[in-house]
């Protein structure tokens, strides 16, 4: 026969097991925490506060914006990870955090396929090759005629960021090893390098040279996609002027630590779903020369599985090593 003592705690263990379940189903019951891995005013930052607001409104929470830069993302997403798995901390994340970088770095701090659930993405900029106006190429076609004819110098904001990834991939793929790598520190002085013509390629986001483009202050030769630009819609892709490979972009989205309840999952990809059909956000999206752009998470893995199997292969094949 069990003590007293034994049975009377039985009634409490079934009010705090009703408890945590009806708190569960509750969820957000207090503010969430998002953490975005860069410094505020950011494309990163810009967007998330967007959509924090919206899934506020959504879900009856603040959601609120906690930015941690460092390691290319990787102090920010691992203090995301390392959270309880509760629902309550969150990270927003762009591609290479988590396609590029457990290649990059020697040393991760989370590995990706076991410390991260994937959420969803929501938007998209697009990547163009842009060179300067004094370059004597109007063409991709031109353009690899005078790269093997005379060395030319692409810029990017450092060693292992997207633009020298890209870079990297593109030598690669057309086989110009005559093009040299110049690093800056940050992307503004490396688009600042070639407005200046100091360097003569530039592998740029779109929210980031599109300004310069209209400008004519660079002059697009392609945009790295399958499909034409809405910004740039006169400029050809490269799967159109033969290279199919050869296809970058930045993608925006939303991670939460391995073993977030799949409830809160699904309540947050279902949120993000329907906040990218609302007018307002699409326009705002726009304004910042983005595409809005939803996967659940199974998609999303899948996105960061073949695109790190790509850009390990660059990193492995052009040795890069974070500055």
């Amino acid at each position: 026969m069990r003590p007293v003592w034994f049975r009377s705690l039985a009634p409490l263990a079934l009010v705090l097991t009703f408890s945590a379940a009806h708190a569960q189903q509750a969820w957000p019951v207090r503010p969430v925490k998002t953490i975005n891995p860069f410094l505020a005013g950011g494309p990163s930052d810009v967007l998330g506060r967007i959509v924090n607001d919206k899934l506020g409104q959504r879900l009856g929470q603040p959601f609120v914006m906690d930015n941690r830069p460092g390691a290319g993302g990787n102090i920010g997403i691992d203090a995301a990870m390392k959270a309880a798995p509760d629902g309550y901390t969150l990270a927003w994340v762009v591609d290479f955090n988590l396609t590029v970088n457990p290649s990059l770095y020697p040393k991760m701090p989370y590995v990706v396929e076991k410390d991260l659930q994937t959420v969803a993405t929501f938007a998209l900029g697009e990547v163009a090759l842009v060179v300067h106006p004094s370059v004597a190429a109007n063409s991709l076609a031109e353009l690899i005629a005078l790269a093997r004819a005379k060395p030319l110098a692409f810029a990017s904001g450092g060693n292992g960021t997207p633009g020298h990834m890209v870079g990297e991939l593109f030598k690669r793929e057309l086989k110009l090893d005559t093009l040299t790598h110049v690093p800056y520190k940050g992307n503004a002085p490396a688009t600042q390098s070639i407005v200046a013509g100091e360097t003569q390629l530039f592998f740029g986001a779109l929210p980031g040279s599109l300004a310069h483009v209209r400008a004519g202050k660079l002059r697009p030769l392609a945009v790295l996609s399958a499909r034409r630009s809405p910004y740039l819609p006169d400029v050809p892709t490269s799967a159109e002027l033969g290279f199919p490979k050869l296809y970058a972009s930045n993608w925006y989205g939303l991670v939460a630590p391995a073993g977030t309840p799949k409830d809160v999952v699904d309540r947050l990809q279902k949120a993000l779903a329907a906040i990218l059909n609302e007018r307002d956000v699409v326009e705002r999206i726009d304004k910042m020369a983005l595409i809005p752009y939803f996967n659940g998470p199974e998609q999303m893995r899948g996105l960061i599985r073949s695109e790190g199997a790509t850009w390990g292969a660059v990193v492995r094949a052009a040795n890069i090593r974070p500055e």
